[in-house]
This record gives C-alpha cells, sequence and structure tokens, in this order.
C-alpha cells in the first residue's frame, strides 16, 4: 500500500527543447536533480544522437517535430498538434518549455488542451528579435502578441536571464508573480576550471568564440576584426568552435567559413565536445553577438578564468563587466572589436586579473548549484511565493 501511494505522488514533469543535444549541453543538470528528487522526467525533442544517453539515464525521451527555422506556419501547426497530443497523453504537474520556439508552440499547445502549469525559459530572444528583415519583423509581431496573450493566462510562468528581457515581459504584462529573472543555466566548475600555469600547447596567444556559426553572434564582425589584426601584423589564434546551422536563416555557410580560413583569419573546428579543454588552451573568450539571454559560452570561459569581449547588449553586459571581467565593445563595430581584443592580449596582467575576477564571480552566482536551486524552487512552488526580482545596482 505504501509503495502505490508513493508512485501516485510522484510528481511528472515534461521538459520540452528543440533538440536532444541541446538539452544535453544546456539543461541536463535540471533533469538530472529533478531526477534525484525522484520526479518522473519526460524530454520531448527532436530525437537523435543524444537520446540514447538520455534514456540510460532514466529520462524518457519523446521524439517529437520541434519546427525551427523562423516559425514556419506548417511546421509550427504539426508541431503544436504534436505537442497537444502529447501533453493530453502524459498529463504532466509541470511542463518545462525551453528557449523562444519552444516557448511559444509548447506553451500555446498546453492552453489548447488545459496544461495545468508551464514554466516558460526565455533563454534569448533570437535572429527574430535583433534583424530588421521583413520575414523577421512580422514573426517578431506574432510572437509579441502571443507573449502578451499568455501574460494573461495565469498557468503560464516565464524565466528571463537577464534584466533587459525582465523588462520587456513586464512591458507586455506579466506580473512579477508570474516572472522570475534566473542568470543563465548554470555551469559545472569542476568540470569548467582554469588551466594550469604553463599548460598551453601552442605558444601564440588564442581567442576562442563558442556559438553556432550565426551571423547574429557577430560572426562577420569577428572576422573583420580578424583581418584588422592580421594587417596591424598580429599573429593572433582566432578559433571558432560551433556548426553551421543550415535550418536556420541567419546561419552563415561552410563555404565563408572554409574561405575565411584559407586566407589565415580564423581557424574553424566545427561542433566539438572538448570545450573545456579548448577554453583552457585560451587566453581570451570572445562572442560580439547581437543579443543573448545569457550566453552559455561566456559562462562556461569565466568558469575556465578566462577574461571575455562581448557586445555591449542585453544577455553578453550580465557576465562582462567592464573592467571587472572583460571589455564591452559597441554593436557591430569591427574596429572597436580588433581594438578590445588587442588590448587584452598585450596586456597579460590586466587580462589575468579580469580572468580571476570572471572566476570568482561564477563560483558565487552562476554555478549549477545555485541557479539550478532557483529554477528547481520556480518550477515546483507557488509562482506567488518564488518571484525573483532583478537587482539594480
Amino acid at each position: 500500500m505504501q509503495q502505490t501511494v508513493s508512485v501516485k505522488q510522484r510528481r511528472k514533469l515534461l521538459i520540452v527543447c528543440a533538440e536532444d543535444w541541446s538539452f544535453v549541453s544546456h539543461r541536463i543538470g535540471l533533469g538530472r536533480a529533478a531526477l534525484v528528487r525522484g520526479d518522473d522526467v519526460v524530454v520531448a525533442c527532436n530525437a537523435n544522437e543524444a537520446a540514447a544517453q538520455l534514456r540510460a539515464e532514466g529520462f524518457r525521451v519523446v521524439d517529437v517535430p520541434i519546427a525551427r527555422g523562423g516559425l514556419s506556419p506548417l511546421k509550427s501547426l504539426k508541431t503544436i498538434k504534436a505537442l497537444a497530443c502529447l501533453i493530453r497523453r502524459e498529463n504532466p504537474d509541470v511542463i518545462v518549455n525551453i528557449a523562444i520556439q519552444c516557448v511559444v508552440l509548447s506553451a500555446f499547445a498546453g492552453l489548447l488542451v488545459g496544461a495545468r502549469r508551464s514554466v516558460n525559459m526565455v533563454t534569448g530572444l533570437g535572429f527574430m528579435f535583433v534583424s530588421n528583415g521583413r520575414k523577421a519583423r512580422l514573426v517578431r509581431s506574432v510572437v509579441s502578441v502571443l507573449l502578451w496573450l499568455y501574460a494573461r493566462c495565469k498557468s503560464i510562468h516565464v524565466i528571463v536571464q537577464n534584466e533587459d528581457d525582465f523588462t520587456l515581459m513586464r512591458r507586455l504584462g506579466f506580473r512579477e508573480s508570474r516572472l522570475s529573472l534566473i542568470r543563465g543555466s548554470g555551469v559545472d566548475v569542476s568540470q569548467f576550471s582554469p588551466s594550469a600555469a604553463g599548460a598551453k600547447s601552442d605558444p601564440r596567444k588564442t581567442a576562442i568564440f563558442v556559438a553556432r556559426m550565426l551571423w547574429s553572434k557577430g560572426l562577420a564582425e569577428l572576422v573583420e576584426a580578424a583581418r584588422i589584426l592580421k594587417d596591424r601584423g598580429q599573429d593572433y589564434r582566432i578559433l571558432l568552435v560551433g556548426d553551421a546551422d543550415p535550418a536556420n536563416p541567419d546561419s552563415a555557410d561552410e563555404a565563408n567559413l572554409v574561405a575565411w580560413q584559407s586566407e589565415g583569419l580564423i581557424e574553424w573546428l566545427g561542433k566539438r565536445r572538448d570545450i573545456a579543454d579548448l577554453l583552457r588552451q585560451s587566453d581570451l573568450a570572445v562572442l560580439p553577438s547581437w543579443r543573448e539571454g545569457l550566453p552559455k559560452s561566456l559562462l562556461e570561459a569565466a568558469a575556465c578564468g578566462l577574461a571575455m569581449v562581448a557586445t555591449d547588449v542585453p544577455g553578453c553586459r550580465e557576465i562582462v563587466k567592464q573592467d571587472q571581467t572583460g571589455l564591452l565593445v559597441p554593436l557591430r563595430d569591427a574596429p572597436a572589436l580588433a581594438n578590445a581584443i588587442e588590448t587584452l592580449m598585450e596586456d597579460d596582467a590586466k587580462r589575468l586579473e579580469l580572468g580571476r575576477n570572471a572566476r570568482t564571480m561564477v563560483e558565487r552566482e552562476l554555478c549549477d548549484a545555485v541557479i539550478i536551486r532557483k529554477t528547481l524552487d520556480v518550477i515546483t512552488c507557488e509562482p506567488s511565493s518564488v518571484s525573483v526580482a532583478p537587482s539594480r545596482s
């Protein structure tokens, strides 16, 4: 009898994300914590190679055709239908939707079938909120209307990663009782840790850019900055780590990346699993993105004790504090980016000091233990008792 009661009381979480690998890279710590707590955790995503690993750890993985690439109406309707059927069948206690695409589609599906509660992680507002193209403006308008609608639904809670997005959601109508600010997805500070002195295998100073190869990540500006630095005679390695993304209209072509590498401007490594080792072999992390939530790549770089150069935009300035953990440069300004990279590459003492400050900040505020605890509080508690308003320093 006691065993039966225990099973009935087990909480069920349905986590919806675009790809199985993105769950592994960004949210597996949260999922593992829920499993340890005894929850039944269902992961709905485009299931590929990483699904086997997730199932081996105790997650139930459901292959769902999550639409990608600009919210195509037909693909979006197919995703909404599949998610609505899944939500009705699983009847989860809480749905956790990760990233804006899943937030928009899965929250809508949940409303259609009367989902009890959804927690929606807006990890950044993506290409649609930074592009001025006609299609992006149309999609942005649709998404804004849907978020306005969601703000009026008591079952929907939103988590954002930076103060700018917090302010935007308040303007759309979300009350602070259903809106939380949690900075980033956390990082394992034991896995991502500084290198020992003298551990670098290449004597050249190295700047590393870890991201999908998207124009909105500042890819063109970084390549132009590399060209400027090369013309100045600076022999820095500029490593690009990440895949092109053909499903994303914002993606560079592989031909571009190969051509830049042939020019000697960058080294494109593609998608890698040894990010921590690559960071420890680097001197500086760079991300000239147009807008972020709180970038995982900079979080991991900071944990490895790297100084950072990034654009002064939402998300990046949550972790890059001017002259404390790195340098901020204006948006889409390749000369300023080149100058900032050169400044820190040529000032070893300052670069190392900023890197130490970055590591300390992550240990105190942004490590897995802190972020997962805050996120689980939002997922499992009543919204009125877990609001996390932004600090105003």
